[in-house]
């Protein structure tokens, strides 16, 4: 008779490595993407932007934003039933896709309009799959609650930037 705690482990390994991986991914590839354009010089700062904490706080946030969309991925993973379900999950990936191309679409953050524009698609996003990720595992909708906030914030800052 085998005892019931290696098995219970055995179970979790796979479980917890499928998390830290996700996590791993969706803060890595901010942070590489983000090394390589200031390691470039390619950011073009647009000046002081009012009403935004500083660089180094944005950034930290987004890294939080990131991990928390690894973390809905990889609950939604976990709560698919169907091919569809985890197809679905991906929307998370999307998400995260949009939010890496802010700095390419906005001319390395000088261009206010286009990054409103950009904003607001991903804010557009994010909504439904934060709604579609609450309904399917609590959690995930959970940590992608903060994304839309911040979307929203970051959207009215912006437009008040570009507009004043």
């Amino acid at each position: 008779m085998q005892d019931a705690r290696w098995v219970d482990v055995r179970k979790e390994r796979p479980v917890m490595a499928g998390l830290t991986a996700n996590v791993a991914v969706f803060v890595g590839t901010p942070l590489v993407v983000n090394g390589a354009i200031f390691g470039l010089g390619l950011e073009q700062s647009g000046g002081e932007q009012t009403g935004l904490p500083p660089g180094w706080v944005v950034g930290t946030i987004w890294l939080v934003l990131f991990a928390g969309m690894g973390v809905a991925r990889w609950l939604l993973l976990r709560a698919a039933k169907t091919h569809g379900d985890q197809r679905r999950a991906e929307w998370v990936s999307l998400l995260a896709f949009l939010c890496l191309l802010y700095p390419v679409y906005t001319g390395g953050f000088s261009h206010l309009v286009a990054g409103l524009v950009g904003t607001v698609v991903t804010l557009v996003a994010a909504v439904p799959v934060a709604v579609y990720a609450f309904r399917r595992a609590r959690v995930a909708g959970l940590c992608l609650a903060p994304l839309v906030v911040w979307l929203s914030y970051a959207a009215w800052v912006t437009a008040r930037l570009a507009y004043s």
